[in-house]
């Protein structure tokens, strides 16, 4: 029973982070592209007006994913990280 609420933070945490924190608008692209010092400057404040709301969201829900998975799902984030090193 316990898992299973775990199970559903988790999954809640991953389409937040999906929905709200992956985004970056490709603006890095936009960025590059957006021209000179003087040229670039209203855009680059467009880009960066953007991203303000999500940006810091992005480290916030991975680190939430990874937490929940440690302390809910020892044995899988054992499996999972060991894997990857």
């Amino acid at each position: 029973m316990i898992a299973d609420v775990i199970a559903v933070v988790l999954l809640l945490a991953i389409a937040a982070y999906a929905c709200a924190g992956g985004t970056d608008y490709g603006a890095g692209f936009w960025d590059l592209t957006a021209g000179g010092a003087e040229r670039g400057k209203r855009p680059r404040w467009l880009i960066d007006h953007a991203m303000a709301p999500v940006w810091e969201v992005n480290n916030v829900w991975l680190i939430f994913v990874l937490v929940i998975m440690w302390t809910g799902f020892p044995v899988l984030f054992q499996q999972l990280f060991q894997s990857m090193w």
